[in-house]
């Protein structure tokens, strides 16, 4: 009982924190990548392979290749949280922001989970619907749109295509929303460990050049 009073007490205070210090840090502005993301959809539409490619080569001439990672065929690994399944790769990642791209060609759906971080996702290709408690009908994001999710907020999403996803804030505290499946239905401990060692590449990685 007392553990849990500390814990309503320090929540607000972690609340507070992360609003007033953490922004600090952060590196990328979400109204830029939907410019670069659009751009890069209007030269390849149809194509999200090259897509990709050229917003992450658009990406690195804008914040720095020692910010922006490569994109590595062997550094995509799978996604399950919330009850969606999904692929991604780490463009960045540091204790306050990522950047993936983020997505499935076969469709998902599930929960988005609660974070102590804003999140953006910018379609690329393909569409997202999402719906909060209360909704009747669902809000569509097509290729070029940026759909934001307040940090302390939950939906529930549909996904058929590939977004560009940025979180802001305290990105350390999401890792258990996508390691739980692995023990709870997975079992696909292999990819644990691609997605614990790219993350704390990332990490170390940035620690490493100054970026928190």
């Amino acid at each position: 009982m007392r553990g849990l009073v500390c814990l309503l007490v320090l929540l607000p205070i972690l609340y507070s924190t992360i609003d007033t210090i953490l922004p600090r840090f952060f590196m990328f502005d979400p109204v830029r990548l939907q410019q670069l993301s659009q751009a890069s959809i209007e030269k390849f539409p149809d194509n999200a392979t090259l897509l990709m490619e050229d917003l992450q080569a658009s990406l690195r001439a804008e914040y720095g290749d020692k910010h922006i990672n490569a994109l590595r065929k062997d550094a995509w690994f799978f996604n399950n949280a919330g009850g969606a399944m999904g692929s991604m790769i780490i463009l960045h990642a540091s204790v306050t922001e990522y950047l993936i791209f983020f997505g499935t060609p076969l469709g998902t759906e599930g929960h988005s989970g609660v974070h102590l971080a804003h999140d953006y996702f910018t379609i690329l290709n393909g569409e997202q619907s999402i719906f909060y408690p209360g909704d009747i009908e669902p809000t569509v994001y097509k290729p070029g749109s940026q759909n934001h999710l307040p940090k302390g907020r939950a939906v529930q999403y549909i996904l058929n295509g590939w977004a560009l996803e940025l979180a802001q804030g305290w990105i350390p505290s999401m890792l258990p929303f996508g390691f739980l499946d692995t023990f709870t239905s997975t079992l696909d401990f292999q990819n644990l460990w691609n997605t614990i060692y790219w993350t704390a590449h990332g990490i170390i990685g940035q620690l490493l050049v100054g970026k928190f």
